[in-house]
């Protein structure tokens, strides 16, 4: 019985390296129906890379900041909150390859950049805003609206 169990294990170790090297040698085609080409001149977003510091630190602007991930679609905190605030942004904020956090698009000096941020403070009304900022500094602030 054991000669069996062992010719059986042998017979499909030999089977399987046979097929995944018969495998390895047929060409790789294209599926059909599979037309998709992408080209190096294709109008895709510039992204800020890890290592790359963006030209601003901080950004006030207007944004609709849900409660959570779920968003206003699911849960009640976010549909009560859900109106838009002026908010300031921290969009170099420390450690963002290790933290999920929200995404924003941002057009700086002609570029697209996308951009993580946190959100530091948020206000009502752009003159709570203005008045925050006039008692507290924030280099490299950034109005956009």
């Amino acid at each position: 019985m054991k000669r069996i169990i062992v010719a059986c294990l042998l017979a499909l170790t030999f089977f399987s390296v046979t097929s995944r090297l018969a495998l390895a040698d047929e060409p790789e085609t294209a599926a059909v129906g599979s037309e998709t080409v992408i080209n190096s001149d294709t109008d895709l977003p510039a992204i800020t890379e890890i290592g790359e510091t963006p030209k601003v630190k901080f950004l006030m602007k207007e944004l609709r900041v849900p409660h959570c991930k779920r968003g206003p679609e699911r849960c009640e905190l976010c549909r009560k909150q859900d109106e838009p605030r002026w908010c300031l942004l921290d969009v170099d904020p420390p450690d963002k390859e290790m933290m999920q956090r929200p995404v924003l698009e941002l057009i700086l000096d002609g570029e697209r950049q996308i951009l993580v941020f946190d959100v530091i403070k948020s206000f009502a009304t752009e003159e709570e805003a203005r008045q925050f900022l006039a008692k507290a500094e924030y280099p490299g602030l950034t109005w956009d609206k």
